[in-house]
């Protein structure tokens, strides 16, 4: 095997698949990536057994092979090389080092036989359809905070894509919660995602996915079947399996009867948490409660600390009914807030004790349920 490549055009092939590879793991190929130069290419491939990526650069190839190298040392090697430098790569007689030169730089990587890397196979993925970029990235963006990292309910470690119906239209939907907060974003249904029932994708591979996003330009192809899923654009391919379980019936936690509504300007509600949040911000999660009392046209915010003091804070809001008290996790208010892009935040309520619906008044795709915290 002997190449040249761009070393940039090489750096950003291997930042979208690297992330993948567990450097400590039972089978040592898996810590490798395989190199693979033919046609004019160099494609590189990983895998962690649940997900598996490609992706390829042009490169000149003066003679064809494959051989697999220590994911993190390439990696390291590459991001360390002068941006648009010629790098230079050569597999000795016997196949067991990989030869890089650059400029006045030489590595002697040590390889591995790429006979046992395993690969998922992507031939039985029937359902297939086509997102754009910039919808794939929003459903991925307003839902992947709510994803539980709990290990008893592995269920709910990522989001739930699935066909539903909104008004009588059908509509694709993200999910995600942790129990404590939900958030979903909805777009219409795609065009060959009629068949389509309902996959949970692995936080891992929505983190993973949602990192390369920002390099896709135009469609992302999409296909599936009931324990796999696989995305393509460009020249990259994400392979991964979904997790075997079932999502909840997640509408038992919306509240139907919420009749009180708040409104309020988003980013000074989020400033306002932020600054009173600071007394428990070294306290643990479980106590960092924050206080709410809503009454007309006013909303007062205010947070407890038995070791660090108190702190409150009003925020104008537009409220005429009846005054409630209520209570949420600040950092969880706070995410959700993060979400909004629209200048104002909508608050439907129903008292003390029932989960907050939180609306985006920009998006109609987005909806948030929060649930209250006793205090």
């Amino acid at each position: 095997m002997d190449f040249k490549v761009n070393s940039s055009d090489l750096l950003k092939a291997i930042s979208h698949i690297h992330g993948v590879v567990e450097i400590r793991h039972t089978l040592p190929i898996l810590s490798n990536m395989i190199i693979t130069a033919q046609n004019g290419n160099l494609k590189l491939c990983s895998t962690n057994l649940d997900i598996y990526c490609s992706d390829q650069v042009n490169a000149d190839i003066l003679s064809p092979g494959e051989i697999s190298v220590s994911a993190s040392t390439f990696h390291e090697i590459v991001k360390r090389l002068p941006s648009g430098s010629d790098l230079h790569a050569t597999l000795d007689e016997e196949g067991s080092s990989l030869i890089l030169k650059c400029g006045r730089s030489k590595f002697n990587l040590t390889t591995m036989k790429t006979d046992d890397f395993p690969t998922i196979a992507d031939s039985d993925l029937d359902t297939k359809f086509v997102l754009s970029s910039t919808e794939l990235t929003r459903m991925i963006d307003k839902t992947k905070f709510a994803i539980s990292n709990e290990e008893t309910r592995y269920y709910l470690n990522g989001v739930f894509f699935h066909k539903t119906q909104k008004n009588s239209i059908e509509i694709l939907r993200a999910v995600a919660t942790d129990g404590h907060r939900l958030a979903q974003y909805d777009i219409p249904l795609p065009q060959g995602a009629e068949e389509m029932t309902g996959l949970i994708i692995p936080k891992k591979t929505i983190l993973e996915l949602r990192r390369v996003l920002d390099d896709a330009n135009g469609d992302i192809n999409i296909s599936l079947n009931d324990s796999k899923i696989k995305f393509t654009f460009n020249e990259l391919t994400i392979i991964s399996k979904v997790i075997d379980g079932t999502f909840p019936d997640y509408t038992k936690v919306i509240p139907q009867n919420n009749n009180k509504v708040i409104a309020t300007n988003n980013d000074a509600l989020k400033a306002a948490i932020d600054r009173v949040s600071a007394v428990s911000i070294s306290e643990e999660v479980k106590s960092k409660a924050i206080k709410l009392i809503i009454e007309s046209n006013k909303l007062i915010l205010s947070v407890e600390s038995l070791s660090k003091g108190s702190a409150i804070e009003e925020v104008d809001i537009n409220y005429s009914e009846e005054k409630v008290e209520i209570g949420f996790n600040s950092r969880y208010l706070v995410d959700i807030c993060n979400e909004i892009d629209g200048e104002e935040a909508i608050i439907h309520i129903l008292d003390s004790i029932s989960p907050a619906i939180i609306l985006d008044k920009s998006d109609e795709n987005l909806f948030f349920v929060l649930m209250p915290m006793r205090i």
